[in-house]
């Protein structure tokens, strides 16, 4: 292998080493530049200017604090909507009870006030209907307590078995429908607008339904209020699309727009490199900046050095191999040349023979014709 090729890869490996170098250093002072102008504006705001590639610097990092803005209140709307739904559910786990301690008292209010003479007008048909209920619970209850007492047989057993069950059903059966009974009567007495009052323990169970309802309605309005805030929560995330799928989205905008900055700033730092820029870049350079420039000067010095060897190297090298093509071809046409001289010899030869064939055959028809 030419040896020129070895020192060709040499000066190319050390170019790409301080090309990175380089590019580190008009990163970083890019980077420092853009931090030091901050909301200033520069001038020559023309596509490829200090100018342009600044706005688009400050427009991404816009869009970062926008997204940034966005995750927050979308995180912030979704922790709420955690806590709503736990109030909801607590909620509804009290109001659950409170209908079921409203349930309790309006049975005992109406089992009070029912058979009370000064509710005729209250009781209604509900009285007949007590009595009706309650005849056929105690018919029920002898009943049971009376095939509890029969002995017999297997069968007999069975029969007395499965007695017992309906009888149990139905009983179970009258009992709720009493409560019923009670729990609507009381709730007709408290749903009254007109002023009745009762004395003793109705007057008592009458006080704490009261407080009770007013619990239920004030539970009542606080679910109102929490679920019309998580309607409006779940309808705003129907329209956006899912949060959480939201900030992933934008988490990798975030990145994606991190991953471009070190770009950008290289372009930037490129452009303080260049004099061409210099009294653009003047006001924000200090010694520190001087000293990064000077020491990407020197690399890029080095880099074009290298770069002209490597030319030279690659001139010589095609040189050389130009010249051992046309050396080559040379040896070719000599060889086709030696050739073409062999052919035209032979050429020749049949040539002359062709010219004594000829002249043998005019010596036999002159033979021929004399002879006839």
């Amino acid at each position: 292998m030419d040896e020129r090729n070895n020192i060709i890869k040499e000066l190319e490996d050390k170019n790409s080493a301080d090309t990175e170098a380089r590019n580190r250093l008009l990163t970083g002072l890019g980077e420092t530049l853009i931090r030091k102008i901050g909301d200033k504006p520069l001038s020559f705001a023309d596509k490829g200017s200090p100018g342009a590639v600044l706005e688009e610097y400050r427009q991404l990092e816009r869009e970062i604090a926008e997204s940034r803005e966005i995750i927050k209140s979308l995180e912030v709307e979704t922790h709420r909507l955690k806590e709503l739904e736990s109030e909801i559910s607590g909620k509804e786990k009290e109001e659950e009870q409170l209908e079921k301690e409203s349930r309790e008292l309006n049975e005992i209010l109406g089992k009070l006030l029912l058979p009370d003479p000064q509710f005729e007008d209250l009781a209604g048909s509900s009285r007949q209907q007590e009595e009706n209920l309650l005849g056929k619970i105690d018919e029920l209850e002898k009943k049971l307590e009376d095939l509890g007492e029969q002995s017999g047989g297997f069968l007999a057993w069975l029969g007395k078995n499965a007695q017992i069950a309906v009888s149990k059903n139905l009983l179970q059966r009258n009992r709720s429908s009493l409560q019923r009974l009670y729990r609507n009567v009381g709730a007709k007495f408290l749903s009254l607008e007109h002023e009745l009052t009762v004395d003793g323990e109705a007057g008592e169970t009458v006080i704490k339904a009261r407080d009770l309802k007013n619990q239920m309605n004030a539970v009542d309005e606080e679910l109102t209020l929490l679920k019309g805030e998580r309607k409006k929560i779940i309808d705003l995330f129907g329209v956006e699309g899912s949060p959480s799928r939201r900030i992933t989205g934008l988490e990798k905008r975030i990145a994606y727009i991190k991953g471009v900055f070190p770009g950008i700033c290289l372009r930037f730092g490129s452009l303080a490199a260049d004099e061409a820029w210099a009294g653009v870049f003047s006001p924000f350079m200090e010694r520190e900046e001087s000293d990064i420039l000077e020491m990407a000067e020197l690399l890029y010095s080095k880099i074009a050095e290298r770069e002209l060897k490597i030319k030279k190297l690659n001139a010589a090298i095609t040189i050389d191999k130009k010249k051992a093509e046309i050396e080559k071809l040379r040896r070719a046409i000599d060889a086709q040349q030696q050739k073409m001289q062999f052919a035209a010899e032979a050429i020749s030869g049949f040539e002359r023979q062709i010219s004594q064939s000829e002249q043998q055959i005019g010596e036999l028809k002159t033979f021929l014709q004399q002879n006839e």
